[in-house]
């Protein structure tokens, strides 16, 4: 049997499993469900790809480093919502060992998942096009948006909590732009719409799924978003889906920075980004049991209770 058919089987299995472990209530596996769907679809998706390109682009030597890189830019975030306190998470396993093992493989999944999303669209935006703009001084305008905003958030946060998630698409493509990496302004300059809209649906149709595979998972996270209560697809307010899109685009940026500094003459500064992520994931775990944690305890017992 072909190495790929072997990894569709594994996948299909993973995925069953995590359901069977949730209705089963088995622990300490009922709290990954969230984990194993993700999971899942990064093997299913990888391979497909593979059937087409030959050759794996999550599914690889790189891997681990990729889960360390992915974990960081996610706990970025947890950091922000230190400040904003957007989300908190419920029912988490009481034991640190699998708690931060699930924060390192959840948040492992997030820039490999919207990156896998985003090749599978496969070009299907290749003919939207615009008339090529060149904006003077792109990197600096860029630069200052996105910093202005990031001050905006940090300062106001009950008012500009959005703007969490657009800063870092200015900021980071602002820096791309002026080191020669790849960029949306670039790709404005030579009138490309592609990677803009692929990444932009890439967030959304994860936004969708981390959505949905939150909502049936044992451990989750809820929302307490100021002003947008009502109207929710699972625990999203309707309104939140934009910045799941955002977000893509943020990725993106991410991505496209990482690539950048990954070839020969600046792995320096790749392996300066890899320690950086991995001390982020460090620093911010304890943090987010802390405070960003509503709940532990077995969901099991909780049922038994209910039924007595």
């Amino acid at each position: 049997m072909k190495k790929e058919h072997l990894l569709f089987l594994l996948a299909i299995a993973f995925y069953l499993s995590g359901f069977y472990t949730l209705i089963r209530r088995i622990d300490p596996f009922q709290y990954f469900f969230y984990i194993t769907s993700w999971w899942s679809y990064i093997i299913f998706i990888d391979t497909v790809l593979f059937l087409k390109y030959k050759r794996f682009f999550v599914l690889n030597r790189s891997l681990f480093f990729a889960v360390v890189i992915s974990s960081g830019y996610w706990c970025f975030f947890e950091l922000m919502n230190l400040w904003l306190n957007n989300w908190s998470y419920v029912r988490l396993p009481r034991e640190p060992v699998y708690r931060y093992l699930g924060y390192f493989l959840a948040f492992g999944t997030v820039v490999p998942a919207i990156c896998l999303t985003e090749q599978s669209l496969g070009g299907a935006f290749r003919k939207v096009c615009v008339k090529p703009t060149h904006i003077p001084h792109y990197a600096l305008y860029a630069l200052t948006i996105g910093t202005a905003a990031l001050i905006l958030t940090v300062a106001l946060p009950r008012y500009c909590f959005c703007l969490a998630w657009v800063f870092a698409i200015f900021l980071l493509d602002g820096l791309n732009y002026r080191w020669g990496f790849d960029s949306f302004g670039r790709d404005l300059e030579h009138g490309r719409m592609e990677k803009l809209l692929s990444w932009a649906i890439a967030g959304l149709i994860c936004g969708f799924l981390w959505e949905f595979w939150n909502f049936w998972s044992l451990s989750k996270w809820v929302y307490t978003v100021p002003f947008f209560t009502k109207g929710k697809i699972f625990e999203m307010p309707l309104a939140g889906y934009l910045g799941f899109i955002a977000f893509g685009l943020e990725t993106a940026a991410f991505t496209n920075l990482v690539k950048g500094i990954e070839v020969p003459g600046k792995r320096r500064w790749y392996h300066l980004v890899l320690a950086a992520s991995l001390l982020c994931s460090i620093v911010s775990f304890p943090l987010i049991d802390s405070y960003s944690v509503r709940s532990f305890g077995s969901a099991t017992a909780a049922a038994r209770s209910c039924n007595r």
